[in-house]
């Protein structure tokens, strides 16, 4: 090499000194070019919006930890062969995760929450963003293994009623929970890869599923609705959702033949000791005031199938509505529900009758599973008489004498779970007690459940 060329070697290499005009010109090309690649990625949003894709939606909710993030994201690209997007939507992240993901190829869409919103609405914003026709929801510290979406889905297409399916891991409560043989993460792939055999005498019905991986046909999530954004940061959201899948009777089956490796708590491990009790102490209290007696509730509803009053057939979340009460929508929009129906509201809302809070929101999701029906004003009487016997009108709310409310609707009498349910629908029961012998001649209808908290407008 002569000296010419290793002088121009040597200036080749050396990094060049940008002056602020440069540096200035550079900034400005970057920003045209994002901003030129933002709106062709809005357009073409725009032109897919509402189509969905004959694959999986791999929803990723994720607080720091890019580490593990990238653990999660390299296991999914290297083990999954059907076709799939991700979605990761990062909860106001300060590690650099956002950076992260922005250099990186492959189906991944990315969402930025400016703070940490919590588990649940990050969630929530995976599924309004997911278009596939199944979806996984999973957690940022999970590594997934061999095979593990393609018998996931094996076994749901397997179980036509199945809503949801999950697989077995190191580290969860519950069912879902096996005994491994390895201590160290870098001896799990072979384990895995031995275990994830299809076997379809693995696969077992279950009550409970846990959130850290769960898959879900679309029409799940249709006709259960979005996660419940009252939980803060996390814990007790996925089992809140569970409940009320369980109380719709839908199948859930554990597909014992395939195992992911689960690190575990790892976000709310962030929080350290106390901050961990304090979120789990306050979202346990809310879980416990929301519901009531879950597991009589579960009963009861057992009870009623028996009975033949409850078909089991196609149950969505729309069922377990009140009647006569007022909701809105994320845009503002006002409705009256009544018997099955929702009525537009005809002209400006103004609390009236005494209310004191406004009324619940429901997601697009909710109402679109309710019939429209014409516009209602504020004027319109609210209570009509009943086809029952009793003196109590359609719609009418009331404490009985065993310590209960019931709801009148449409000739039987619906439970309301908890006082939280009958404050989040804005219903008012009549002032005196009524006899537990008058409601027990009107037969039973299903119970009025609570409504999700949703804070984000978007839904």
């Amino acid at each position: 090499m002569t000296r010419i060329s290793r002088t121009l070697k040597k200036r080749k290499n050396r990094p060049a000194v940008l002056t602020p005009e440069r540096e200035e010109r550079r900034l400005l090309d970057y920003n045209r070019g994002f901003e030129a690649g933002y709106a062709r990625g809005m357009e073409a949003g725009r032109q897919s919006f509402g189509k969905d894709f004959d694959g999986t939606s791999i929803i990723i909710p994720t607080y720091n930890r890019k580490d593990l993030l990238q653990q999660c994201l390299e296991s999914i690209e290297a083990h999954t062969a059907p076709p799939y997007e991700i979605i990761v939507v990062d909860n106001g992240s300060t590690d650099g995760t956002a950076d992260l993901l922005r250099l990186r190829r492959g189906p991944v869409r990315l969402a930025i929450h400016p703070q940490n919103l919590g588990f649940a609405r990050a969630i929530n914003t995976g599924l309004l963003m997911a278009k596939g026709r199944t979806i996984v929801l999973l957690n940022n510290d999970v590594l997934v293994t061999e095979r593990w979406l393609d018998q996931m889905l094996n076994c749901l297409r397997h179980f036509p009623g199945a809503a949801a399916v999950g697989p077995v891991t190191n580290y969860i409560s519950g069912e879902q929970q096996i005994d491994v043989p390895y201590e160290d993460v870098t001896d799990m792939p072979s384990f895995a890869a031995a275990y994830n055999k299809a076997d379809a005498e693995k696969w077992r019905m279950t009550n409970r599923l846990v959130g850290f991986c769960l898959l879900l046909p679309r029409n799940t999530f249709e006709q259960v609705g979005y996660f419940d954004e009252g939980y803060e940061i996390g814990n007790f959201e996925d089992d809140d959702w569970i409940a009320r899948l369980r109380l719709q009777a839908k199948m859930m089956v554990i597909a014992g033949d395939t195992f992911v490796h689960h690190y575990g708590s790892m976000t709310m491990k962030g929080l350290g000791e106390q901050g961990f009790a304090a979120v789990n102490s306050r979202n346990e209290k809310f879980y416990s005031e929301k519901w009531g007696e879950l597991q009589e509730l579960y009963r009861q509803m057992s009870d009623l199938h028996a009975s033949g009053a409850d078909p089991l057939k196609g149950r969505r979340a729309a069922d377990f509505f009140p009647t006569h009460t007022w909701v809105q929508a994320g845009s503002g929009k006002m409705y009256w529900l009544e018997n099955g129906v929702r009525h537009p509201l005809d002209g400006t809302w103004t609390a009236n009758d005494g209310q004191k809070q406004a009324p619940p929101r429901l997601s697009v999701v909710d109402l679109l599973q309710l019939p429209s029906g014409p516009a209602r004003s504020l004027q319109d009487k609210r209570l009509s008489a009943s086809d029952t016997a009793s003196r109590l009108q359609d719609g009418e709310v009331v404490h009985s004498t065993n310590g209960r409310m019931y709801q009148i609707d449409r000739g039987t009498r619906r439970e309301i779970v908890s006082l939280y349910t009958c404050r989040s629908w804005g219903l008012q029961p009549r002032p005196e007690l009524i006899s537990y012998e008058e409601v027990q001649d009107i037969p039973i209808g299903l119970p009025i459940l609570p409504p999700p908290m949703l804070r984000s407008e978007d839904l």
